[in-house]
């Protein structure tokens, strides 16, 4: 990874992004719920999404998103750059607000309900259906983009800084420094990307039932979450 993918992941980490840069570009905070960015940039991607969930990729053109928003065509280019500035901000979109809600519900989570509470945070992460369907469909394609590719690692980085706020590490990116707690962070988006899958695949599935088992896992594995305080803790040694 280059020096500057570097700094962009130790931003994400620590929390910094920027909302608007260039000709009206805009790129909301990570920490940002969406509503932070302008009305029009919002109509935009929701648009995006929804055409991508209900047609495919395939069907993402500026002229089905001017369309589908009621946005003039030109708003994409001021607020989004091009075609692929819009991937790039659908992709950052994604599930994003449900993350951003979880953290506050988990802020003040008493430690002795905080596994149980994290397996259904995990929980509501997958009920966003429609949400990981584009993500999934975006996935291949971008896949083979490499700046693309380096902004779903951003992503991901991100994605793990909130699980780690969900454990009661204060700071996640010193926590992310941790091989643990990463490691912890990194199997908690798998099992959520991998129900999320099966999901997708078959609507009715019923997600109960792993979950139910998931929890059950990490009692049975000994597992410990992490002192807020310290950042330290994590799974116990002797159960891994």
């Amino acid at each position: 990874m280059s020096s500057a993918s570097e700094a962009d992941s130790q931003g994400v980490a620590a929390g910094a992004a920027t909302l608007r840069s260039g000709r009206g570009h805009v790129r909301a905070a990570f920490e940002d719920p969406l509503s932070a960015l302008p009305e029009t940039a919002r109509k935009l991607l929701v648009a995006s999404k929804e055409i991508i969930a209900n047609d495919g990729f395939a069907a993402l053109t500026l002229n089905s998103v001017s369309s589908a928003s009621g946005e003039n065509k030109a708003m994409i280019s001021y607020y989004f750059g091009n075609k692929a500035g819009l991937i790039a901000a659908v992709l950052d979109s994604v599930i994003h607000d449900e993350y951003i809600a979880s953290k506050d519900r988990m802020k003040d989570v008493d430690a002795k309900r905080r596994t149980q509470r994290l397996v259904e945070e995990m929980r509501r992460m997958d009920a966003a259906v429609e949400e990981f369907r584009v993500f999934f469909e975006l996935l291949p394609h971008v896949l083979r983009d490499e700046t693309l590719r380096r902004r779903i690692a951003l992503l991901y980085t991100w994605y793990w800084s909130v699980k780690l706020e969900w454990l009661g590490v204060i700071s996640p990116s010193r926590g992310l420094e941790d091989p643990e707690l990463l490691g912890l962070a990194q199997i908690l988006s798998a099992v959520i990307d991998g129900l999320a899958i099966q999901a997708a695949i078959d609507p009715g599935l019923d997600l109960a039932n792993p979950y139910r088992v998931f929890y059950k896992m990490l009692q049975g594995a000994g597992f410990t979450l992490p002192d807020g305080k310290t950042g330290g803790g994590g799974p116990d040694a002797g159960g891994a």
